[in-house]
Formats: C-alpha cells, structure tokens, sequence
C-alpha cells in the first residue's frame, strides 16, 4: 500500500484526472482523502493505493505529472494493516467510552492521520504516559524539544532527536494540563495546518476526560520496560 499525498487545481474535473493518471499505471485507488485547500485555487489530497506488481513508484509520480497543475508532495509506503477511519467515528468512540477518551484517541490518531506512532506524554512525570504499541519511550531531552508545550504545532525532528530512528515530522497538541498529545511521520511527510485544526478538535473532544488511568500508565510502562 502507498500514501499519495498531491496539491492540484481546486476546479471541476481536475480530481477525476488524477484518477485516471493513477489508474493508466495499474493503481487501484482504495481511499480519496481532501486534507487542505492550499491556496484559492489549489487543494491538496491524499490517495491511499495500492500499485501492481510490474509497476514503479516512479511510473506513479511521472503519470501524475504530466497533468497541469499537479505537483506530487509526498509518496510513501503506508502498512496494510492500517484502517481507516473518519474524525466523526473517532468522535462517536469518544463519546460512547469517556472514561478511555484519550486512550482511545492516541488508538486512532495514526490510522486517521496517516502516522507511525501517537503518545501523549506527561510534562510533570517526563514520560509517556499513553502510546501506540511501536512509540518510543521519551526522556526529559526529547520532551523538552517538543517546546512550546501551550500551543499546538508541527516540527520536524533530526535524528540526533531519536538516533536510529531518522528525520521525524511531529505534530504537537496540548491535551490538559501537564499532557501533550505527540504523532509521528517517519521521514515526513509534514503535517499541515488543516491537521493540527482536526488533531486540536479532537483533544477537545477529551477535555473532562482527558485523565490517564493508572490501569493505562502500568500498560504502557510494561511494554516499554
């Protein structure tokens, strides 16, 4: 499976032309995604696909090309395990389950938004509170470099941050008091602002449950031991 990420022109037409270029090298397109309208005349998609056996990525990113006013952002190996789910079921999990709110909210970050890895991360404790199965535990030197904690942002990480681990796009996103809500795009690519608005939202969503059972703490510091 493949991330497509690409800007095209915002008018009538131009997304069934990009289909056509994806299917004329063998692609079958499993997911259209609008993430952000870049400019008054542009907008950019993500495409979840998966190529044939005799064709390349590059084969890929040439067909798209050749339309006007198409750029390829991004193109990536994406897991084929991965679901995909809207921010409205995200949502609607939330408020059937209040007590695991945020729990269930780092659960579902990387399928939605397309990342490696989600955590929230405790300011006071200088840990991870919460993570996906493969986050990485996180010292007091890689939390302070997810500074400003009180304001949602995007940063990209060198791989002095995590060694071994490569350049990493994080989106950072204040989740209560003393909590910071971390996702992770191994090797890009950057999360836009479109993301941090639906990311944000959706912490809100936890606020008044936004709380880190103990049950949930001694799970994750199990695995990371």
């Amino acid at each position: 499976m493949f991330l497509l990420r690409i800007q095209m022109p915002d008018r009538s037409g131009a997304l069934g032309q990009v289909a056509t270029a994806i299917g004329s090298v063998g692609a079958d397109i499993h997911l259209v995604e609008v993430i952000e309208k870049a400019s008054p005349e542009t907008v950019v998609d993500d495409f979840l696909l998966q190529l044939s056996p005799d064709t390349l990525p590059e084969d890929l990113v040439s067909a798209c090309l050749q339309l006007d006013g198409v750029k390829v952002l991004w193109l990536s190996h994406y897991p084929d395990n991965y679901g995909i789910e809207l921010d409205l079921a995200i949502a609607s999990e939330i408020g059937e389950n209040r007590e695991r709110a945020l729990e269930t909210l780092v659960e579902r970050v990387p399928q939605v938004f397309h990342a490696q890895w989600a955590a929230v991360v405790g300011l006071k404790e200088q840990k991870v509170l919460i993570g996906t199965e493969n986050a990485p535990q996180l010292g007091p030197g890689q939390i302070a470099a997810l500074e400003p904690f009180t304001v949602e942002h995007f940063s990209e990480m060198s791989d002095a941050w995590l060694p071994g681990w490569g350049v990493i796009a994080l989106a950072v996103i204040p989740a209560g008091p003393d909590r910071l809500l971390v996702t992770a795009r191994h090797g890009g690519p950057d999360f836009l602002e479109s993301e941090l608005y639906r990311l944000h939202h959706l912490v809100r969503l936890t606020k008044g449950s936004a709380r880190v059972s103990a049950a949930s703490t001694a799970v994750t510091d199990q695995r990371q031991a």
